[in-house]
């Protein structure tokens, strides 16, 4: 099952690729984060056909490629908890001929759960933080706490939160 979902979301960001091709769309890079990141980057299997990616002010013409994605979100970085530098920590996906796709790092994907923290959320960081870097998934923790632009009501939230895994998994 959990491969056919993957192979689903692969079909489904193929399919926009190739359209971003066809029109000549010009699209900087979408960083993938959420439960398809997590599909897509392998990092653990379940269902979802939803896409959440990191609004990094694309231009309205790459808007007919997003439609594309039928069920997506972008995520306003003022409202998100991503640490600095996460592109550095993203990995491409292969395989795209116009739209470079990135899927953000374990401990990235993490730390953007900590806003919400809901029971999927809390079932997925269960399986994330075996395989992430403890010293890393810290300082990301740090660096979104000292950051200055983002909603003060979410940032209390974010931590609350990451006292609660930070206790729960010794971070």
């Amino acid at each position: 099952m959990s491969l056919k979902n993957r192979e689903l979301l692969l079909e489904l960001i193929k399919d926009a690729d190739d359209f971003a091709t066809f029109k000549n769309i010009k699209c900087p890079p979408i960083y993938l984060l959420g439960g398809s990141a997590c599909i897509l980057g392998n990092y653990l299997d379940r269902a979802t056909f939803d896409l959440n990616f990191i609004d990094i002010n694309y231009d309205a013409s790459v808007g007919k490629v997003f439609r594309l994605f039928d069920r997506f979100d972008m995520l306003d970085i003022y409202v998100t908890p991503i640490a600095d530098d996460y592109e550095v920590r993203a990995v491409k996906l292969e395989g795209f001929t116009t739209l470079e796709y990135y899927v953000l790092s374990r401990e990235d994907i993490i730390v953007s759960k900590l806003g919400r923290f809901s029971e999927k959320d809390r079932e997925d960081i269960a399986i994330l933080i075996e395989d992430c870097e403890r010293q890393l998934l810290d300082e990301l923790i740090k660096n979104v706490i000292e950051r200055d632009n983002f909603s003060d009501r979410i940032k209390g939230e974010f931590i609350k939160n990451s006292e609660l895994l930070r206790k729960r998994y010794y971070v």
